[in-house]
């Protein structure tokens, strides 16, 4: 388990952070620290901008706990060849939401969240009858429910834009 909150990750944005919880995000110029991949048996933790809202929908998310699982273990060897070079991996996590896009209802910054390893948007057929994992969103690619840290940068850093 890697837990922001108790590990130096030697970015010094960190503290600037912890006092401006709910300030709008992304600040001009910071980075923050990720786990980032680069081919079979090569990771780094790398400074990286800061995520960004790109869609209405989008939350940015404080990361305080996160995990490695086995997917990420298959994803390091090698074994899931759809993750480009230079992806943020992680896809499990548990944070302080900091950034919420315009069309988000029902949360609000400064809300603790856990962010799952599927990602749905909850409006399409799959997802209305209850079968997340097969979300046909434009998010990530069709019936494929499983996008941060395989299609999009995922939880494995001090902060994540979660989509939907």
């Amino acid at each position: 388990m890697i837990s922001f909150s108790s590990v130096s990750l030697g970015s010094g944005n960190t503290a600037e952070r912890s006092s401006q919880v709910g300030a709008p995000w992304p600040i001009e110029g910071m980075t923050m620290k990720a786990l980032v991949y680069h081919g079979p048996g090569q990771k780094a933790w790398e400074d990286v901008p800061d995520p960004r809202i790109q869609k209405p929908t989008d939350i940015i998310v404080k990361i305080e706990t996160t995990t490695i699982c086995g997917t990420d273990l298959h994803i390091l060897k090698g074994d899931v060849p759809a993750v480009e070079y230079g992806r943020i991996l992680g896809h499990e996590g548990v944070g302080t939401i900091t950034e919420i896009g315009s069309a988000v209802a029902g949360l609000t910054i400064g809300d603790r969240v856990i962010i799952s390893c599927i990602s749905a948007c909850g409006h399409l057929d799959y997802c209305r009858q209850g079968v997340y994992s097969h979300c046909l969103g434009e998010e990530g690619a069709p019936g494929i429910g499983w996008i941060l840290g395989h299609l999009i940068d995922g939880t494995q850093a001090e902060f994540v834009r979660v989509p939907y």
